[in-house]
């Protein structure tokens, strides 16, 4: 019998039965089982969804189109979300083979005797959309399950993290974890700091992860990674944002691991401000840390430069500033002639005080425009 004598003969059968009264006997033969009431789903939800998987299965029958990759997309998330309230492995997909059973002997009872030929190769698409499904839900629920222990071990590595770097004596379970992914915690460690600023939370949970299994202790804090490393880590082998911003420390032990991961947090969160990416420097941010560090200095730095100028003048400094305090080029970037910048410079040296032809003058007006600049992201 040919394909196009199956679907011939599935279409008529369709055409003369009632298919919303087929779903609700379908979907009773499941629906007392204890396994499911327990989960008590709305009857109406569940016949819509029998309804939705019987309109794919004639589909594949009658027009030999099986289910696309948009559908069996909506079969992953649905299996994920019963994953996650926690619905038993197999109580879907075991619904899924008694409705099938129950479809094929009233797909037997519906034909005639000249139809029953042709349903022969309807039974072995029949049960092959229930194992595709099948399969789905398998590995729905290993990914779900897979996802569980990584929090899990997220969550291990973070508490033990917070211990270590707070000098506080590790507990048994921090040993099991350490030992799990081969971190020492009696070596000194290499402090890192990672963050990708265009990457998802998810993307830096699954980084973490990563670099746990390359034996680095090491947890996500949403918009970066943060850890310790016995070793050099070799981040050539992650697949990383081509704007990641990547910074570690030298050997640490004790509280100042704690005190140095504070600081190349701080150092990327610059770099990330700057639009710096790849590998960086703490050197390279000295001035900008300590700003950092000490907020109410740099505020009154600040203040004492910028506080008592107007637009005009604000925006003169900030430009001189960004140009190295060269005068052709800040003029030209403004812009103003050159006897009308010096005026400016002139008078902003009088209204602050700061004398901006001075090493300590230029070095304090730096200070105040770093402090502005941060202000402004």
């Amino acid at each position: 019998m040919t394909v196009v004598a199956r679907g011939d003969v599935i279409r008529r059968i369709v055409g003369r039965t009632d298919m919303d009264e087929f779903a609700d006997r379908l979907l009773d033969t499941f629906w007392e089982r204890p396994e499911f009431q327990r989960l008590r789903p709305p009857r109406e939800a569940v016949r819509s969804w029998v309804r939705w998987n019987l309109e794919l299965v004639t589909r594949w029958l009658i027009e030999s189109r099986p289910p696309s990759e948009s559908e069996l997309e909506l079969f992953r998330e649905h299996a994920r979300a019963r994953a996650a309230e926690g619905t038993p492995a197999d109580v879907v997909p075991a619904n899924f083979r008694s409705g099938a059973r129950f479809a094929w002997r009233a797909l037997l009872e519906a034909a005639t005797q000249d139809e029953r030929p042709a349903l022969l190769e309807s039974a072995d698409l029949l049960f092959e959309y229930v194992d595709r499904v099948s399969r789905i839900y398998s590995e729905a629920y290993q990914e779900v399950a897979a996802q569980a222990s990584a929090s899990a071990e997220e969550a291990a590595a973070r508490g033990a993290l917070q211990r270590i770097s707070a000098t506080e004596v590790p507990r048994p379970e921090d040993h099991r974890l350490a030992e799990r992914i081969g971190f020492q915690l009696d070596r000194a460690a290499r402090p890192f700091v990672l963050a990708a600023p265009r990457g998802s939370g998810e993307y830096h949970a699954e980084l973490a992860a990563a670099l746990r299994r390359r034996c680095a202790l090491a947890v996500s804090e949403r918009r970066r990674v943060i850890g310790l490393a016995n070793g050099r880590l070799e981040w050539e082998s992650l697949e990383l944002d081509r704007n990641a911003v990547i910074v570690h420390g030298p050997g640490a032990i004790g509280v100042e691991r704690g005190r140095a991961l504070d600081e190349l947090c701080d150092a990327v969160d610059i770099a990330i401000a700057r639009g710096d990416a790849g590998r960086i420097e703490v050197e390279d941010y000295l001035g900008e840390l300590l700003l950092r560090r000490s907020p109410r200095v740099a505020a009154r730095i600040e203040q004492r430069v910028y506080g008592p100028l107007g637009a005009e003048l604000a925006r003169t400094l900030d430009v001189l500033v960004e140009h190295n305090f060269e005068r052709a080029p800040s003029a030209a970037a403004l812009p103003v002639h050159r006897n009308t910048l010096r005026d400016r410079i002139g008078r902003i040296s009088e209204i602050t005080g700061v004398d901006l032809d001075s090493a300590a003058g230029r070095a304090l007006a730096w200070l105040a425009w770093v402090t502005r600049s941060n202000d402004g992201a």
